[in-house]
């Protein structure tokens, strides 16, 4: 294999991987905040039985999935936006322009910050669920 077919396949396994992990921090985003907002409605037996000091580790998961929700959206934003300026940049042969470097770049941080928020808005929310287990 050729060093530019093997490129190609890392780029293609990081292409596959990165798609999941966006797809993975979303669902990651909905639950954490669907989960927190069951648990403070009070609906079930369990979530009747939390304490009050449970209530802000909830309410803090539950921001922090919606968060991840809105730092996606943000991420495919600002994708388009950095594609579309591309592909309309003639004088240039549809590269980039400064303006869509910006884009691009808030898309990058937009990834990186939703999954570190994702996994946090997750202790969060095991703190809260393992609080009230072992209380």
């Amino acid at each position: 294999m050729t060093p530019e077919k093997r490129r190609a396949n890392q780029r293609e396994n990081q292409n596959y991987f990165s798609g999941k992990i966006s797809e993975l921090s979303r669902y990651m985003g909905f639950g954490l905040a669907a989960a927190a907002f069951s648990l403070l409605s009070r609906s079930t037996e369990f979530s009747k039985g939390l304490v009050a000091t449970v209530d802000n580790l909830l309410l803090l998961s539950a921001i922090a999935g919606c968060v991840v929700v809105l730092l996606d959206y943000f991420q495919m934003l600002c994708g388009y936006l950095a594609a579309s300026q591309a592909a309309e940049n003639e004088a240039d042969e549809f590269q980039p322009t400064a303006t869509g470097k910006i884009f691009s770049q808030f898309q990058g941080f937009s990834f990186y910050a939703k999954q570190v928020i994702a996994v946090l808005g997750s202790l969060l929310f095991l703190a809260a669920i393992s609080s009230a287990l072992f209380d």
